[in-house]
């Protein structure tokens, strides 16, 4: 079954939803940030790492300290002769790792520059097989890493009259310094009084570095000229800077959004609070009284070392995208692992692998119990897909906007070939699909993903096609981040939590999921949904930190 195929059934449906959003997309107009521009140019020009930003040339190899080999050596010099190994091994592998890296940065700013010549420029905007929106760009892109992003800002401006339009400008700064556990009216608060911090750094950013600690810093930085401008000029200003709300883990919030889940719409900010709920913080909370109830020398280790919600954030992350438990050991390895390079003492040992196991269990049955509907879900959508399977057929559904979902995911072959190269005969060995053939198991493994993701991009399809009836032009959107201007976000956030709420309450798609697979499959032997909970999803219309 090729491309062919599904671009046919594709134009047999109603796409006129998905057209019109991504024309929409395209009419937002890009200019070039100037002053990150040449902020950028010189901290690359330098040659230094900075704030995410990779060192131009390789990290020099530490010379070898003895002037003898290691087999001659005393007990003394062997200790440092590893320490000097480990550490060469280290800028080895970090050199390596950032090639590929150094490579984007260098054609980012020769693509920003290229196009700083032009007023303005547009992106053709286009679907992927979830209907998920993307920009296509390989380098310069509004849904790039932090320093790409900053590298962008919209062509058409508008004024910030007063107060009222100022306010997500602010609270838009302080996300991005890393302050979004604190309430909306704490952010714009601490906005303000970063003002003389604000204009310290825009004088001298080579100096003043304090931008640089804040999570997004390229970003941080394009916020704070954008926020300098603003108190230098007074109201008037004439702003172009993309103003974004995050989802609270947003997968999440469409899992228990579907299942109408209590304690998983609380943990996701489904519901109106005093304060931001925070699901990662949560989940190291109920990990730390599993701890305690488990009397050995390691839960007594893991305590003294600390659970915190970056300990637990990826592994949360991934829960709705068919996350493993061999993937949350990984993650929470990695956490300790970073925790312990940024200085904290190691008490577990070099590699922390017995550690990560152990936590891993834990951590595991605390995200089970803070989100106990999600796994309900997923396990449904995936059995749809082994029924899907079981007939060699891949799975299909129709998503709220009318848009097909079709997993083609196929067995693959080994596939040898002899080639000669410079005299030599080589043997490649290669995979390729075998058509028509469904891979049961990646059927499985990436239903519940391409489930939650079509859903994602639907609820936001919706939220820009209502939104531009109601006078929005300008999008900076990537996939579970709202971007306009600072002015509009209040009327963006409004309507994307009424087309959210409108989504759900008008399509049973666990009920659709089903009724399509029969319809397919040509039998009514498949299994119903799970039992939905009580939340009242119109609470959503009320919470103010469902996307913040």
């Amino acid at each position: 079954m090729s491309l062919k195929y599904h671009l046919r059934r594709l134009s047999s449906l109603d796409l006129s939803q998905e057209y019109t959003c991504l024309n929409t997309l395209q009419g937002t107009s890009w200019s070039i940030n100037q002053e990150l521009l040449e902020v950028m140019t010189n901290l690359w020009e330098g040659g230094q790492s900075w704030a995410g930003l990779p060192a131009r040339e390789d990290i020099p190899l530490p010379d070898y300290p003895f002037d003898r080999d290691p087999k001659d050596l005393s007990d003394e010099d062997r200790e440092a002769f590893r320490i000097w190994s480990r550490r060469r091994n280290e800028i080895y592998s970090t050199n390596n790792r950032t090639i590929s890296k150094r490579v984007q940065v260098e054609r980012t700013l020769q693509v920003a520059k290229e196009y700083n010549q032009y007023e303005e420029f547009y992106y053709v905007w286009q679907n992927d097989f979830r209907s998920r929106k993307y920009a296509s760009s390989t380098f310069l892109s509004p849904q790039g890493a932090d320093w790409s992003k900053s590298l962008m800002r919209f062509t058409y401006s508008m004024p910030i009259k007063n107060w009222d339009d100022a306010r997500w400008l602010c609270i838009h700064g302080a996300n991005l310094y890393g302050n979004d556990k604190i309430t909306l009216n704490e952010r714009e608060t601490w906005a303000w009084n970063f003002v003389d911090e604000v204009n310290r750094i825009v004088a001298n950013p080579y100096d003043y570095t304090l931008w640089t600690e804040a999570d997004k810093p390229f970003q941080f930085l394009a916020w704070c000229f954008e926020f300098a401008a603003l108190n230098k000029q007074g109201w008037g200003f004439e702003s172009t800077l993309p103003v974004a709300v995050d989802g609270s883990c947003n997968g999440l919030q469409h899992l228990s959004a579907i299942l109408r889940d209590e304690r998983g719409g609380y943990a996701t900010n489904l519901v109106p609070t005093d304060s931001p709920q925070d699901i990662y913080q949560q989940v190291a909370d109920e990990t730390v009284e599993k701890l305690k109830q488990d009397d050995t020398e390691l839960a007594r280790k893991c305590l003294a070392f600390g659970i915190n919600r970056k300990l637990t954030k990826r592994p949360v992350m991934i829960v709705p995208y068919s996350g493993t438990r061999h993937a949350c050991r990984v993650y929470i390895q990695e956490a300790i692992k970073e925790r312990i390079h940024a200085g904290e003492e190691n008490i577990f040992g070099d590699d922390c692998f017995e550690a990560s196991s152990y936590l891993a269990k834990f951590v595991w049955e605390a995200i089970a119990d803070v989100i106990q509907a999600a796994s309900s879900v997923m396990a449904y959508v995936k059995e749809i897909g082994e029924a899907y399977a079981e007939q060699n057929k891949y799975m299909e559904w129709i998503t709220p906007t009318g848009w097909l979902v079709l997993q083609q995911y196929n067995q693959t072959q080994k596939k040898r070939i002899k080639t000669h190269l410079s005299g030599e005969i080589l043997t490649l060995t290669y995979l390729q699909d075998k058509e028509n053939s469904v891979n049961k198991r990646r059927t499985g493994l990436g239903s519940s993903p391409n489930f939650i993701h079509s859903l994602d991009a639907a609820a936001m399809t919706k939220t820009i096609n209502k939104a531009s009836g109601y006078g929005i032009k300008d999008y900076a959107m990537v996939h579970d981040s709202y971007g306009t201007h600072t002015t509009m976000m209040p009327l963006l956030s409004e309507i994307l939590r009424e087309e959210f709420v409108k989504m759900y309450e008008e399509h049973d798609v666990l009920d659709e999921l089903r009724t399509h697979a029969m319809n397919v499959l040509g039998t009514s032997d498949l299994p119903h949904p799970p039992t939905s909970g009580t939340l009242d999803l119109q609470r959503v219309l009320e919470s103010p930190y469902f996307f913040a």
